[in-house]
This record gives C-alpha cells, sequence and structure tokens, in this order.
C-alpha cells in the first residue's frame, strides 16, 4: 500500500534569517508537491507561499500550549534545575514543548496515513519521492526515529507518527498529558525526546505499537552514536544542521559514510 504523508515544524522568529527559511525553502522545493506542509512559525510574517502550504501559531492554536508556558515559566523547580545543570538546555522545557505541541495540533489537523516532523534546522538538498517515504517510514511501524543508544534518548530531528493507526489517538492523548499534567517531572530531563521516548517505551512495552530505529545498525553496521541523522538513511536527502553549523552544512568530521551529492563536497 502507498502511504500519503505530511510534513511539519515550527520555528521562533530570531531563527527564520539564520536557518529557518532554508529549511522551509528546501521542503517546499524538495519535498513532493502533493505532500501538505505544515508549518508553524511565532511570527506569522515569516512565510513562504506556495501550494499546499499551511501556516499556523502554536499560541494561537493550542490554548493549553499557552496555560503550559505559563505555569512552567514560572516553576521555581524548573528554574533551579536550568540553573544548576551542566546542560541546562535540557531542562527548558517551554522550549521543547513549542516543537511538541506543533505536532499535536498537526496531527489533529492532517488527512493523510502518516505525520512527519523534521527539525527547522535541517535542510532537504534533494528531492524527496513518495516511494522513499514509504521505504523510511513503513506502514507496520507507528513511529520511526533515530536512536541513539549511548546519549540515553533519541535524536528527534526526524520522526514519523502513524496517524492511520488505531493508537494513534491514544499516544497523542498520552504526550500531551506530559505537559498538562506535568508528567515530564519524573523524567531525567524535560526535551521532547525524553517525553517522546517515554510514550514510545511505555506503548511498545504494552504490544500497542512497533517502532522503527534508523539507528539500528542497518545503514552503518553498528549503532552509531554522533551525529546518527546524516549517517543513516536520512543522510541521502537531509542534513541536519545541528550547533554552530546551522548556516552551513555538517562537519565532514562527523560523517561516516562517503557521499558524492554536491551537498556533501
Amino acid at each position: 500500500m502507498t502511504q500519503t504523508f505530511s510534513v511539519v515544524t515550527t520555528w521562533g522568529d530570531q531563527h527564520w534569517d539564520h536557518h529557518a527559511k532554508r529549511s522551509v525553502q528546501s521542503i517546499i522545493s524538495q519535498w513532493p508537491e502533493q505532500v501538505p506542509k505544515f508549518f508553524y512559525p511565532d511570527n506569522l510574517a515569516q512565510q513562504i507561499q506556495a501550494p499546499n502550504t499551511n501556516y499556523f501559531t502554536v499560541a494561537k492554536e493550542q490554548p493549553a500550549f499557552n496555560e503550559f508556558k505559563t505555569r512552567a515559566s514560572n516553576d521555581e523547580e524548573v528554574k533551579e534545575k536550568m540553573n544548576i545543570s551542566k546542560n541546562a538546555y535540557e531542562y527548558d522545557v517551554v522550549r521543547f514543548a513549542h516543537k511538541v505541541f506543533a505536532v499535536l495540533d498537526a496531527a489533529q489537523k492532517c488527512a493523510t496515513d502518516q505525520l512527519v516532523w523534521i527539525d527547522a534546522d535541517t535542510v532537504t538538498y534533494k528531492p524527496i519521492t513518495i516511494e522513499w517515504l514509504n521505504h523510511i517510514a513503513p506502514e507496520h511501524s507507528f513511529t520511526t526515529f533515530i536512536g541513539r543508544p549511548k546519549k540515553g534518548y533519541s535524536e528527534c530531528g526526524f520522526v514519523s507518527y502513524n496517524i492511520s493507526s488505531p493508537y494513534s489517538k491514544e499516544f497523542f492523548t498520552r504526550w500531551r498529558s506530559y505537559y498538562e499534567k506535568d508528567l515530564y517531572k519524573k523524567l531525567k530531563a524535560y526535551t521532547d525526546c525524553h517525553t517522546y521516548d517515554a510514550v514510545r517505551i511505555q506503548m511498545k512495552e504494552e504490544q500497542k505499537i512497533q517502532d522503527n530505529d534508523l539507528n539500528d545498525g542497518r545503514f552503518l553496521g553498528y549503532r552509531g552514536s554522533k551525529h546518527p541523522f546524516v549517517n543513516s538513511e536520512l543522510g541521502d536527502y537531509m542534513d541536519h544542521l545541528k550547533g554552530e553549523r546551522k548556516d552551513i552544512q555538517s562537519s565532514v568530521k562527523d560523517m561516516k559514510v562517503k557521499r558524492q551529492d554536491e551537498h556533501w563536497r
């Protein structure tokens, strides 16, 4: 069966000129036109008009996000963890909640079989086909992701969700509860990766869903821990511009796979 797909991302106002605009342009130009695009900028003036492209703000579409943001921003426990932690970003729950609520909203709006999230610091550098999307996000798996066993939590720069699954609603309801009921505080850290992993692992253990780890060793022959995004099959089409590389490309030093595409030269 050939599945249908939608794609979603979000970005902050300050990221548009630096990397998000480039990411949006690449999605519009390199993803199939029949794939609906759901973009969630903080500033709706940041748009590139194109067919089958939709713009929303998380704050307007998801009132629960605003309530959560106000509560978490004033939470003394969260503030303390951010102040004393070596990796303070791991406890910046409000920052990463934008991404979660964008996915939750797009999952309610899209009418396709699969919803694909990609971070707004990701560049799609060559045309993606529906056939490849069907391969990378197989129907039998509820979610496709990039595992990082040594890191202790997944790399969620690319995640797919099978909206047509009978357990889709339950997954998103559980994920939402980590924010609306402050369940995130029970986890080791508060990023979207941690809350996503918590729900994914719970429902997999309950045998309700299957998942698809693109970093399971099938591509490299081992489970890579450094920049697994570009060293998986995703790197054949996309580059996740992490850290200081957001306006250029991933470092050659990160590459375990030699590719001949112009982007990597």
